[in-house]
């Protein structure tokens, strides 16, 4: 009986940023009217994620930074918050400046970051977020920041996400999310335990909550769900972790989840 499922957005729920097919709009909300909270668990801010949730009708909690804040929708405000502490984030600038990457911090739904490039400006451009440049953005002291993204080339990036994750093991949580990001979280803050929390708060079981994903950013949740999902283009550690495999993103996977899976397991 599934009472809570959970999305990815990139890739996952669309490959578009701002609009989700209209055949997987039409299964959520069948899950919707059978009971089922259906809500995104995403890498991106709440204003940037919500272009979905509007479309999905989402009215309650989402889980945005990949899993470091969950926001009420009704409210527009946090329930739930993790940030990276002030040295590291500095810390965090430096490294991108040796590996001659891109990073951007974020503050509320903005993005500050030390100089423009293509990658930002693609990025920013795709979800209208707010952006500011500050040349000094890795020097000075920041609270109150969800996560560090890092932007390179696909191939590099897929190469650096295990690496930086042995570095900083059992300090921050290192993930790659839609192909060339690399996500860096406190340790605690993934996926997992944010759905794990809003599970809990809404008094509903593990055993009655469904996810799916397709990247590193998704693992910890899929492996927390009862019903774990991967889209069959995901990563192939995800695909691992996952319970079903399921068509691929672009082949309305989250709507054949939905009518497969979890309104034959809903309340």
């Amino acid at each position: 009986m599934i009472k809570l499922l959970a999305f990815d957005i990139d890739d996952t729920l669309t490959k578009q940023p701002r609009i989700v097919p209209e055949k997987n709009l039409e299964a959520i909300k069948r899950a919707q009217a059978a009971g089922v909270f259906v809500t995104v668990a995403t890498g991106r801010g709440y204003l940037g994620s919500s272009y979905i949730w509007k479309a999905m009708g989402v009215k309650g909690p989402v889980i945005n930074y990949g899993g470091a804040v969950i926001n009420d929708t009704r409210t527009g405000r946090a329930i739930y918050t993790t940030e990276l502490e002030p040295d590291t984030v500095k810390g965090l600038f430096k490294l991108a400046d040796s590996l001659g990457v891109h990073a951007h911090l974020y503050q509320g739904d903005g993005i500050v970051f030390a100089r423009d490039n293509p990658y930002v400006s693609a990025y920013s451009k795709s979800l209208d977020l707010p952006r500011c440049i500050d040349p000094l953005v890795g020097e000075k002291t920041w609270h109150n920041v969800p996560k560090v993204l890092f932007i390179t080339e696909p191939d590099r990036a897929e190469a650096l996400i295990p690496m930086l994750g042995k570095r900083y093991e059992g300090r921050l949580k290192v993930s790659g999310s839609v192909p060339g990001f690399i996500e860096f979280n406190a340790a605690n803050a993934h996926k997992g335990s944010a759905l794990e929390w809003l599970a809990d708060s809404m008094g509903i079981k593990r055993s009655e909550v469904a996810a799916v994903g397709d990247n590193l950013l998704d693992i910890e949740m899929i492996r927390y769900a009862g019903i774990g999902a991967a889209v069959g283009d995901a990563h192939k550690e995800v695909i691992s972790a996952a319970d079903v495999v399921l068509p691929k993103c672009e082949d309305m996977a989250a709507a054949w989840f939905i009518d497969n899976i979890v309104l034959r397991h809903a309340g």
